[in-house]
């Protein structure tokens, strides 16, 4: 071995030797490197263990080097001995110095959205108390993306937004499938009748009610009214302000309506034919002397043809249902009753659900008259004083149907009556255009809880865009780093800037990504959005009479569609 290189590996001089080759080439990246003071001071103790890992690690090399030939007396050994000091100390000295490199970007505040896939793979008993911040339920708690929904959340309502097969309906059916089961009552307008098939139990008092049904219950339009004032409630049921941009002709309809089923009432009529004859058939010599001397007695007077023309035709559109309720045969339905009866059997335990099913080929005739049902069972509801009836009222396609006159208030009252609502739509835009912007805005703003899944945009931003605005905003810090070297200068410059930024939480373009049954969950009591997965569930049919009187036929396909 060389004596040199023994010089540098051994003694003191030899140690002193190889510090120096380390802890000088150190203080050169310590400060390119910028370091602070401290580190400056403190360096000789890197050094020290750097100088004895080297000298083990030399004590390695010389074999080797020997074994490839170099010449004890030429020196490669010391020169690459120095080498790897000078290196090891200079490499040393900038790694002292590197600084974590900071994110790009991070939250401040603003809207969080956090991904369920470690809650849903959680305990059940950690779940449930994660998804009510930290209070387990009891059994018959609801969940919703496989989340338990707290007890207080049911009454704040449910909105699920997306387009047409996205898993809207597998999330309603999660919900209501639990509830049921437990002994809720549930009012349904059922697109295409999927709820029908998949919850229809007439052991549990469900009824159909749907005038083209061969099995549907016959509704009595007079069953409904047991006072004045109810007359006035099932004339804005059924003639709502939707298409009369200043109200009046709606307002004259319902005059008219109004004027009429309170002479039949005074006649003690009570077969809905008479109601059906006399809005839409009777000639107009009977209807002046019948309504001589009410409010719409002036509609008829001469001069007037016109404008009668125009109310009447309101108000027999509003009426036209009844032309086939009454050719129905069985005893008068009424749904106020079904409700207050219905209180009473959930006090005894059992349930009972009110379908309103209807096919796509119905929903001219049926549209406004399902939107009328739904308007006079929530009525009722909020009728029945305070308490927790568990009566839920399900709207699919809430863009599809006609204005449910008054659901804007009756959302923000039903809480105190035990009644929830879900609500599913596929676009804004439709919803608006039946409800108004305004209302439409309230609408969604009184249902607490949220399921966004797949939307769809516009040249104006569309569904997507509303959804993503509903997710919420965040303030973003962006950080920006550069360096810069002048010739004059040995050290390089680098300067650190941040950027303030108001962005989505999740941008349109998202949303109008997303997969079927994957979508974004808010609850009501819980501030932060969550990325979820839907499953489907298959769900038995049942074998119940169809349209068209085929007792017993083969029920549709009940499996796990979305």
């Amino acid at each position: 071995m060389s004596p040199r290189f023994v010089e540098l590996t051994h003694g003191t001089s030899g140690l002193l030797l190889a510090f120096l080759s380390i802890q000088i080439p150190m203080l050169v990246g310590l400060i390119r490197g910028r370091a602070r003071l401290a580190q400056l001071v403190l360096s000789p103790v890197p050094a020290v263990v750097l100088t004895l890992i080297m000298g083990i690690l030399m004590g390695l090399l010389a074999p080797l080097l020997t074994a490839l030939g170099a010449p004890p007396d030429s020196g490669p050994d010391f020169t690459v001995a120095t080498a790897l000091c000078v290196a090891a100390g200079y490499a040393a000295g900038r790694l002292l110095t590197r600084r974590p490199s900071a994110s790009p970007s991070h939250y401040r505040r603003g809207a969080v959205v956090a991904n369920a896939a470690a809650a849903s793979r959680a305990p059940p008993a950690a779940r449930v108390a994660r998804a009510n911040g930290g209070s387990q339920r009891c059994d018959g708690a609801l969940t919703l993306a496989g989340l338990t929904v707290g007890e207080d959340d049911e009454t704040k309502h449910f909105k699920v937004i997306g387009t047409t097969g996205t898993g809207k309906s597998t999330a309603i059916r999660e919900v209501l499938s639990t509830a049921l089961k437990r002994g809720d009552r549930a009012v349904i307008a059922d697109p295409d009748g999927g709820y029908l098939r998949r919850f229809y139990d007439p052991g549990r008092g469900d009824l159909i009610l749907n005038p083209f049904e061969c099995d549907s219950v016959k509704w009595n339009l007079l069953a409904e009214i047991a006072s004045d004032y109810d007359v006035d409630q099932m004339a804005r049921s059924l003639i709502t302000d939707h298409g009369d941009p200043d109200r009046s002709w709606s307002e004259y309809a319902r005059t008219f309506f109004i004027a009429v089923t309170q002479q039949i009432r005074t006649s003690h009529i009570t077969d809905d034919r008479e109601v059906y004859r006399l809005v839409a058939k009777a000639p107009v010599k009977e209807l002046k002397l019948l309504l001589a001397g009410t409010a719409a007695g002036p509609f008829l007077e001469e001069g007037n043809e016109r404008m009668f023309g125009s109310v009447r035709s309101t108000a027999s559109s509003a009426v036209r249902v009844l032309e086939y309720t009454t050719r129905q045969e069985g005893t008068p339905f009424s749904i106020r009753q079904w409700v207050r009866l219905g209180a009473a059997r959930r006090a005894g335990g059992q349930g009972g659900v009110l379908f309103f099913p209807y096919q796509a080929g119905e929903i001219a005739a049926l549209r406004s008259i399902i939107s009328a049902w739904m308007r006079i069972a929530i009525f009722e509801a909020m009728g029945l004083g305070e308490g927790d009836q568990r009566l839920w009222f399900v709207v699919d396609e809430l863009d599809a149907l006609g204005e449910i006159d008054g659901l804007k208030d009756a959302l923000s009252r039903l809480r105190k009556f035990g009644g929830r609502c879900i609500l599913g739509f596929q676009s804004i835009g439709q919803v608006s255009g039946t409800y108004g912007r305004s209302v439409a805005d309230t609408i969604v703003e009184n249902c607490g809880n949220t399921l966004i899944l797949r939307c769809s945009g516009s040249e104006r931003g569309g569904t997507s865009e509303f959804a993503s605005k509903l997710i919420g905003q965040q303030q973003v810090v962006h950080i920006t780093r550069s360096r810069t070297r002048r010739p004059a200068e040995w050290l390089p410059s680098t300067t650190t800037s941040e950027h303030l930024s108001i962005e989505p939480a999740v941008m349109a373009s998202e949303i109008e990504r997303l997969p079927d049954l994957e979508g974004f969950l808010k609850f009501a009591s819980i501030p932060d959005w969550r990325r979820v997965r839907l499953t489907p569930v298959t769900y038995p049919s049942v074998a119940r009479s169809r349209p068209g009187g085929v007792a017993g036929g083969p029920a549709a396909s009940a499996g796990a569609d979305h």
